[in-house]
């Protein structure tokens, strides 16, 4: 898959390398954690959601830990550690668990957005083409979080990763891009969204494990608009019950 002009905006010469990362970061997380639910032998799935919600954010500092011009901050009040590289902060969030979906109408989360959520989009997210939420609009912490977030640049941009996956069949897919956090549901629209390539070994056991299952779904395609000129963690879903 080409990189997008998107993509070499962002990330520069090492685009390919940085997506290369990303790919296989949440391969590693969506692999530990379908192995910390088979080791439970149990039918709930509490070890797949409690395990992908720590690793997600690990695998990913563990991938850029090496490259230049990367900062690991783990902001008051998380539990995980966030990615900034070169000025670009990295939050990866599950949007499905199957492809039923498109993640075009994926929220960030399944209840209302966490503090830092909330302070991430009003510090680094692009400007907003609808009305964003204001800090005084969301919840009571969320000016303290924002606080605790002041030694990051004001031109830190913020870049999603959202994923589907499952304790069945891991890792289904990936996208990136930036969006505008809408209300206090999580709802988003994005300004840029893209697919991101698969690792092979993730690629072959998605589509081995899920033609049945999940393949009725159709995969979006994302009409690509250019980002307009703009300008820890705190879990954020119930992923104790798979939610991660």
């Amino acid at each position: 898959m080409r990189m997008s002009q998107w993509a070499h905006d962002m990330f520069g010469q090492r685009a390919s390398l940085v997506r290369e990362c990303v790919a296989e970061a949440l391969s590693v997380a969506a692999d530990n954690a379908r192995e910390a639910q088979e080791v439970a032998r149990t039918d709930h799935l509490h070890p797949f959601g409690f395990t992908l919600m720590s690793r997600k954010f690990e695998a990913l500092a563990e991938a850029f830990q090496d490259l230049g011009d990367v900062r690991i901050v783990k902001p008051g009040g998380s539990q995980h550690e966030l990615v900034v590289l070169d000025g670009t902060l990295l939050f990866p969030f599950r949007y499905a668990k199957d492809r039923s979906g498109s993640v075009m109408s994926a929220r960030i989360g399944d209840g209302r957005p966490s503090a830092l959520v909330q302070a991430l989009f009003n510090r680094f997210g692009p400007e907003p083409r609808m009305r964003q939420l204001a800090l005084h609009d969301v919840a009571p912490h969320a000016v303290p979080v924002a606080e605790a977030l002041g030694d990051l640049p004001d031109d830190t941009r913020l870049v999603l990763i959202a994923y589907a996956a499952n304790a069945h069949a891991g890792l289904l897919d990936a996208w990136w891009g930036e969006a505008e956090l809408l209300d206090r549901l999580g709802s988003l629209r994005w300004h840029h969204c893209e697919e991101i390539p698969l690792t092979q070994e993730a690629a072959a056991l998605a589509q081995g494990d899920t033609a049945a299952a999940f393949d009725q779904g159709a995969l979006p395609s994302p009409e690509l608009n250019p980002r307009s000129a703009a300008p820890a963690l705190i879990p954020l879903w119930p992923e104790a019950a798979g939610g991660a």
